[in-house]
């Protein structure tokens, strides 16, 4: 950790800044938000579908909740901070929800949960569900930003272990807690950061678990907070706060954290995911559709070579073993997306992981890591693909961001086409997933965000039943 220690605590500049952007909202900066509020519902919804979420549900009614909060998707309800935990690890579950790219983490996941059930609690409007909304994402945005996915070398889940400030700031400004309060928040909730990444060893649900987790405990350190219950203001920069305890010895620019806190929204700079899988294998997936685009058929391929950067996450093996590990696998998303065009959630259903045609094409792609991408990680997301035709050409192709990044290029001459691109996402999802006949109201709803003095019309589209 590096010298210069703010002035103030960082958790009480995070509080005062989420207490402003509640107080004084300015519309035209904030309402962009929206956005990603709309992906990550039509998410939760869908993914409320997955069989880990099943387990869940029902684990939850082993131990018995309370009914004061909307769970998505199956038509019931929870306690506020179980609502939290079941639909944060629906948001999770298909590996559709949203990603920062430098931050490497998925803010929507946690933060949208935790924002819902706290303002569904506390009455609240729907511009106090975006303005809570926006103050989480952007404190556990600026987090992630400090250590730019280092966590994962150490068998951490940034999503998870940021996830929870960023919650408790999001449940405390939902319920309307004052700066003093959200302080506290924090403090709490720094102490329940946790989240391991063995998920890796055998494609299991864990990871699904962590954005639901991170969810609940920012509820829990709202509302203790809400009740005079006390947390360290220098839960982050203490001697036994969070960067100490879990930085790994990691130097981070303290001051940076807070550097134009409430003037630049990093939240805003979160991308939108177009593939049902780990975002790190976006770009192969981008350059593997411009190739089948270009006329390229399996029948074609003599091999293709992957150079991409290191992240310890993806998986290189040919044969996945489970769906699970096949969301982060790159020679079957690329194999997928070579062969048919596409690349969707019924690619990772369990009973489509064995298809033999698929993983015939998979044993003819190879990929490794190259020190040069991985020195420009995270700023620069490099994928090279390099396939050789059986007929002796070669075609070779390279990527810098993946599509769905409000930086990439496809956006930069035409701006709303992420917004054009995301309302078809969830059009077709809820549609494949039977929610179709919510689909038009929910887009709705969150359209009208803004001026509701409640969250009725949303919580109606968001707990409803699919129709099968």
């Amino acid at each position: 950790m590096s010298p210069g220690q703010p002035a103030s605590p960082i958790a009480a500049r995070f509080a005062e800044f989420a207490h402003a952007l509640a107080a004084n909202p300015a519309r035209a900066d904030h309402e962009p938000i929206k956005l990603y509020v709309l992906d990550t519902l039509a998410v939760m919804v869908a993914g409320a579908r997955a069989d880990s979420s099943d387990s869940m549900i029902r684990a939850l009614g082993r131990l018995g909740s309370g009914k004061t909060a909307t769970v998505a998707g199956v038509g019931k309800s929870a306690s506020a901070q179980d609502a939290a935990l079941l639909n944060g690890a629906f948001s999770h579950a298909l590996e559709l929800d949203d990603d920062h790219r430098v931050a490497v983490l998925h803010p929507g996941a946690v933060i949208v949960p935790a924002a819902l059930a706290a303002c569904e609690l506390s009455r609240a409007s729907g511009r106090t569900f975006l303005l809570a909304t926006l103050a989480g994402y952007e404190i556990m945005c600026r987090l992630g930003l400090a250590y730019r996915g280092s966590h994962f070398e150490h068998g951490m889940h940034p999503t998870a272990i940021f996830g929870v400030f960023g919650a408790a700031l999001a449940a405390g400004v939902g319920m309307g807690l004052d700066p003093a309060g959200l302080t506290r928040a924090l403090g709490i909730a720094g102490t329940q950061a946790s989240g391991l990444t063995e998920w890796r060893s055998d494609g299991s649900w864990i990871k699904r678990l962590h954005p639901g987790r991170a969810a609940q405990s920012g509820v829990l350190a709202a509302a203790l907070a809400a009740e005079g219950f006390t947390g360290p203001a220098t839960i982050l920069e203490g001697e036994g706060g969070f960067f100490n305890a879990m930085g790994h010895g990691k130097a981070i620019d303290l001051p940076a954290i807070t550097e134009a806190l409430g003037t630049r929204l990093h939240a805003l700079d979160t991308a939108i995911k177009p593939y049902p899988c780990c975002r790190f294998m976006h770009g192969a997936l981008d350059l593997a559709l411009e190739a089948h685009a270009a006329g390229v058929r399996p029948q074609h391929i003599e091999s293709v070579d992957i150079r991409i950067y290191e992240t310890g996450v993806l998986t290189y093996h040919q044969i996945p073993f489970n769906n699970v590990d096949a969301q982060f696998n790159v020679p079957y998303g690329v194999a997928c997306a070579l062969a048919q065009g596409s690349v969707s959630l019924s690619d990772y259903e369990a009973g489509s992981i064995g298809r033999g045609e698929i993983l015939e094409l998979c044993r003819r792609i190879h990929v490794a890591s190259h020190q040069p991408y991985t020195d420009a990680y995270p700023d620069i997301y490099n994928v090279e693909l390099v396939l050789r035709r059986r007929d002796g050409g070669v075609m070779s192709l390279h990527s810098v961001c993946p599509s769905g990044d409000p930086d990439a290029d496809r956006y930069r001459d035409d701006p709303s086409a992420l917004e054009r691109e995301t309302r078809r996402k969830v059009r077709r999802l809820l549609e494949g997933s039977g929610f179709g006949h919510v689909a038009d109201a929910l887009i709705e709803s969150v359209d009208r965000l803004w001026e509701g003095a409640d969250l009725d019309e949303l919580l109606r589209c968001v707990g409803s039943r699919p129709e099968l």
